[in-house]
């Protein structure tokens, strides 16, 4: 991802090194080695570049060290344990530096090149399971009405002023994070409110980011083709705590949803870290918490008056969802904690009229809705049906599917949860990718036990069908994809989206 061309910074690699903190030593070349930008992959690299060879997902950058020289990289940073295979850079005229850990110094550097843009804005940081997405919308909205200029780092895409860019990824690499954070400074940002992915954490993308608050929503179940098992996948969530323990900010704040286990853990050893950690949520006495007899759920939004902190506020959203009034919860506790008046917390929460993808509504003329929402975990199917309950309602229709080369134990939990919360359930793809979409849907299908489903493969065929079957009081849920306006299916992305398909047979 390319957001901008950068010709103006000018920084000699001794400079650099020593403000990245000497995460990386000279073993060939000068030191006054001029760099123009810091490159991980190969392709974009220029005359005046810095290399870092990092190994990816898929690929190796010590396998394209000769690319990035014969492109003009005037300096590359290798792994001290590669040193051996990459020992004739000494004869290659490029200046060449040894780290322990690449990933590490490639956050740092890319931090130090754009000037620690971080330190210069407030930076605040939502991680856990789900909610990451709406809650950044949330905090969008109280902060514009707060009357600072904010930018989103997230799921859907990177925004600010009159700027969009589609998000390849939930949490860039660090060198694009950083890029991003400074020219969010450049054109006048004042808040940035970002999504920071597990992966982001577990690739220490996020490390060299100064940041205010975070925001620790939940954890279930998710990406363990990733991280293998669930104590590895919160391990790196939690990362982000010691992250904001290393930030130079002042007022530094975390916020834990105590109704989570996981959350409530965190909560737990708060005394462990050096800025303070408040709790919300509904179950537990917490530091933020609403007056339960108060809530009140309609397809028209959601309500309730915050109990704690006193003197408390009505809250009224035009989001819905119990998932979304503990996402409402955690904005409320983080804007206040930066000082946000409760007046215009409650007058930004009320501003935003939707979130791309989440308990998106579309009624039919017939007087049936339709709800398309991204939960794409047991979890968060389980917690989007159990709202899509609480709304009057003849019958509930659940049409999803689990995406291809992701984590396989879900899907049968998925296939329990649509179950459990529905009167019909309509098995169909998601984005098989490389795998056999039968193959998939066999796997969600063991995890049925009733006999209130039907396994239609084409998503296109099975959201019409749901449709067709619907009828006046009735709920249909297209769950799975949200926002996202494509398919994968094998190596190829073709253009699909839930809300189109649904108009075009409503």
């Amino acid at each position: 991802m390319k957001i901008m061309p950068n010709n103006k910074i000018r920084m000699p690699l001794d400079d650099l090194v020593r403000h990245a903190g000497g995460l990386a030593e000279l073993t060939a070349g000068s030191g006054a080695t001029e760099i123009s930008s810091v490159e991980y992959d190969s392709r974009n690299v220029r005359k005046g570049s810095l290399f870092v060879a990092i190994e990816g997902f898929k690929s190796d950058g010590h396998e394209y060290i000769d690319t990035a020289i014969e492109n003009g990289a005037s300096a590359i940073l290798i792994a001290r344990n590669r040193l051996m295979e990459c020992a004739y850079l000494k004869k290659s005229g490029v200046s060449a530096l040894l780290s322990d850990d690449t990933r590490t110094a490639l956050s740092r550097m890319s931090a130090a090149f754009y000037g620690f843009p971080s330190r210069s804005i407030m930076v605040l940081g939502i991680t856990g399971t789900n909610g990451k997405t709406s809650i950044t919308y949330m905090l969008e909205a109280i902060m514009k009405r707060h009357g600072l200029a904010a930018g989103v780092i997230g799921t859907i895409n990177y925004r600010w002023g009159n700027k969009t860019y589609p998000a390849a990824n939930t949490t860039p690499e660090s060198k694009d994070l950083q890029e991003i954070l400074h020219k969010m400074h450049q054109d006048g940002v004042e808040v940035v409110i970002m999504e920071v992915s597990s992966h982001a954490l577990e690739l220490r993308r996020a490390d060299s980011i100064d940041f205010d608050a975070i925001v620790f929503t939940n954890l279930t179940r998710e990406h363990l083709d990733f991280h293998h098992d669930i104590d590895s996948y919160f391990n790196a969530k939690k990362r982000l705590f010691d992250i904001l323990e290393a930030s130079n900010k002042k007022g530094r704040c975390g916020i834990v949803n105590a109704d989570d286990s996981y959350g409530k853990s965190i909560y737990m050893i708060k005394n462990q870290y050096a800025y303070p950690i408040k709790c919300f949520g509904i179950d537990a006495e917490c530091d933020y918490m609403p007056d339960r007899s108060s809530i009140k759920h309609s397809l028209s939004g959601l309500s309730y008056r915050l109990e704690r902190p006193l003197p408390g506020f009505a809250v009224n959203i035009n989001l819905l969802g119990t998932f979304q009034l503990y996402n409402s919860l955690a904005a409320v506790a983080v804007s206040h904690q930066m000082g946000v008046p409760f007046v215009e917390i409650a007058a930004g929460l009320k501003d935003l009229m939707t979130v791309p993808g989440r308990f998106d509504v579309l009624r039919a003329d017939a007087g049936f809705v339709v709800v398309v929402d991204y939960a794409h975990t047991a979890d968060a199917l389980s917690k989007l049906l159990g709202s899509v309950n609480e709304i009057d309602h003849r019958r509930i229709i659940t049409v999803f599917g689990c995406g291809g080369d992701r984590d396989r134990t879900k899907r049968p939990l998925m296939g329990k949860a649509a179950e459990e919360h529905s009167d019909l359930v309509i098995v169909t793809s998601d984005n098989p990718r490389t795998e056999d979409p039968g193959e998939i849907i066999r796997e969600i299908v063991d995890g049925l036990t009733r006999d209130n489903h039907e396994i239609i493969p084409d998503r296109e065929s099975a959201i019409a069908k749901a449709v067709a079957i619907a009828r006046e009081g009735d709920i249909v849920v297209i769950a799975g994809k949200g926002h996202e306006d494509y398919q994968i299916i094998g190596a190829e992305r073709i253009h699909f989206d839930d809300r189109e398909v649904v108009a075009r047979y409503l």
